[in-house]
């Protein structure tokens, strides 16, 4: 099922022509997923009663409905006073009580592996069971529908002890709504050694402010014999229990880099039609980054949708330029050029030019170092043009920046850090050109991205010390930092870094961080590797937290993504003695 966040009247229409389509085909249970009525909420955003409200309608409108067939769903219940995520149940136009529970529903148990839970300002089952005075299994009693016996529940986790709930039930269904990740297995249909299983799980997006969610689908059943089906990843879809598939039915692998290229296609076109937006604005420097967001971006709203901005200075090499003029010729959009130049020399003489007087008569005259008209050029690329250009052109700019940027803080706030929505912000640098290369090679079949931007040296081109026609660039080296960025990021307990200073005498930080090749060949002493790492532990935990903060939306596709998981407070950067 398609869920419109925060939408319950959309997603109860939704739920009532399904059932509808169900009872045409002769179903007896239309089983729909965790947060089918609302989508997921945070607490705050319930606060106002007004969905509450409106699920409490739609449920008494699906109960209303359910002449001839049996129903069960997730959706968010009012129990003394606080919310609880809950498996409801109907049938022949009456609500089904679980059998011998005390409550008419089955509470969700709330699991610190569920990103949504920690967020949903839901009550747990267990503080549920204790209000009740009631032992946790009871809660999760069946429900009895249409002569079967059929254990549901809210999310993949069942509490202990409801081993006897599964083994007297005909059916067993775990209501889910999860986020797709790409560094984590999705979870399976439960297991069961006499009866079938399936897990209804809910697609759409889910918006949680700093953080937009690609919900995974990929509703499945499993089948006593070994066999388990799959409905597609991403897509609204349907698993028809009652003729089971002759086979056992593979799900696609969700790490394939063309599952990510569906992933992120379908989450920003979902996003833009919610967000009532047609137009966008990709500034195009002709590097790897800008080159994807503009592949993307081609796709999900058409060439006819999409402009292309280069905006040289004088640091701008005539290749990357050219890059950029390939790269819309070849997706058939719209570019345009706009130099730079001239207003940056306009902010040097202004700023070189001013000095501020305090009263008493003290004076300052104001300077700019060669890195702060480092960060002019940038702001006044995003800042001035693009803002300009996206107005003019009736949509929104992009922000084109990577996950290994955003962990050390490498662009510039309100300059390259700026833009609507970061929809490659939670991708390492070394995976963009992974989806570059996927790109031309799957979907496009041609090489739509002009490989000269896949194999350029990245850089920023702000300086002639980032000349790329010379080599030079950014100062990263991609595949090493990526696996130490990833090594303090993506994991649930961090690497620290004496754990890497002891690895380096150890020779164990190719195990530790899952770096393939000689770390020696980059640094050939533990001098060289100590100041490299302190160097990206400062800027990891210092200004780039503030940049992080104030950055666009990300898109995530990682099961830490920066803005909801890993959090961002400013804090001193702390080492251990």
């Amino acid at each position: 099922m398609l869920i419109r966040q925060g939408d319950p009247d959309a997603n109860t229409e939704a739920i009532l022509a399904l059932m509808a389509r169900a009872r045409a085909d002769g179903m007896r249970v239309a089983v729909f997923p965790e947060w089918a009525l609302s989508g997921f909420l945070a607490g705050p955003e319930w606060l106002d009663g007004s969905r509450l409200r409106a699920c409490e309608r739609g449920i008494e409108r699906i109960v209303a409905a359910s002449q001839g067939l049996a129903v069960i769903l997730g959706t968010v219940v009012s129990y003394r006073g606080r919310l609880v995520g809950a498996a409801v149940a109907a049938e022949d136009g009456r609500r089904v009580m679980p059998a011998g529970s005390p409550l008419p529903f089955v509470p969700k148990l709330l699991s610190p592996q569920n990103r949504f839970d920690g967020a949903s300002g839901l009550l747990c089952a267990g503080a549920v069971a204790a209000m009740e005075g009631a032992a946790l299994p009871a809660l999760f009693a069946p429900f009895t529908l249409s002569g079967m016996t059929v254990a549901a529940w809210c999310g993949q986790m069942l509490p202990r002890g409801c081993d006897a709930v599964q083994q007297d039930a005909d059916l067993l269904l775990c209501l889910d709504t999860r986020p797709y990740t790409r560094d984590q297995p999705l979870g399976d249909a439960p297991v069961a050694d006499d009866v079938p299983a399936a897990c209804c799980c809910g697609t759409g997006v889910a918006d949680a402010g700093k953080v937009l969610f690609a919900l995974a689908g990929g509703t499945q059943a499993r089948w006593p014999d070994g066999r388990v089906q799959h409905a597609p990843l991403l897509r609204e879809a349907t698993l028809d229990l009652a003729v089971p598939s002759d086979s056992t039915v593979a799900q696609a692998d969700h790490t394939a880099p063309r599952v990510v290229i569906d992933v992120m296609e379908r989450a920003c076109r979902l996003q833009l039609e919610r967000l009532g937006l047609r137009r966008v604005v990709v500034g195009a420097s002709g590097g790897i980054d800008s080159a994807l967001a503009a592949a993307l971006y081609g796709r999900v709203i058409g060439p006819e949708n999409l402009l292309l901005v280069n905006m040289p200075s004088r640091h701008n090499s005539g290749t990357t330029i050219d890059l950029a003029r390939r790269l819309a010729a070849n997706l058939g959009c719209y570019y345009t050029e706009v130099p730079i130049q001239e207003s940056v020399e306009l902010t040097k003489r202004q700023i070189e030019g001013c000095v501020c007087e305090r009263p008493g008569g003290e004076k300052h005259a104001l300077a700019l170092s060669d890195l702060a008209v480092e960060n002019v050029q940038a702001r006044d690329r995003s800042g001035r043009v693009l803002a300009a250009m996206s107005s003019a052109f009736g949509g929104v700019f992009t922000c084109n920046t990577n996950k290994s940027e955003s962990t050390i803080g490498y662009g510039t706030m309100y300059g390259d850090n700026a833009g609507f929505f970061a929809a490659l912000g939670d991708l390492w640098k070394s995976e963009i050109w992974e989806l570059a290369r996927c790109y031309n090679d799957e979907v496009f079949g041609s090489e739509m991205i002009p490989q000269g931007s896949i194999t350029i040296v990245p850089s920023a081109e702000l300086s002639s010390a980032q000349n790329v026609d010379e080599g030079k660039g950014d100062p990263l080296v991609y595949a090493w930092h990526d696996r130490l960025f990833a090594a303090w990021t993506e994991r649930p307990v961090p690497v620290t870094v004496d754990e890497l200073v002891r690895g380096y005498a150890a020779g164990t930080v190719g195990e530790i961080t899952g770096y393939p090749d000689d770390l020696r060949a980059l640094f050939p002493d533990e001098a060289s590797f100590r100041n490299d790492l302190t160097r990206m532990w400062r800027l990891y935990n210092g200004l780039a937290r503030a940049k992080r903060l104030q950055a666009p939306p990300v898109l995530s596709l990682k099961s830490r993504t920066f803005g909801f998981d890993l959090g961002s407070a400013q804090l001193p950067v702390f080492y251990e003695r």
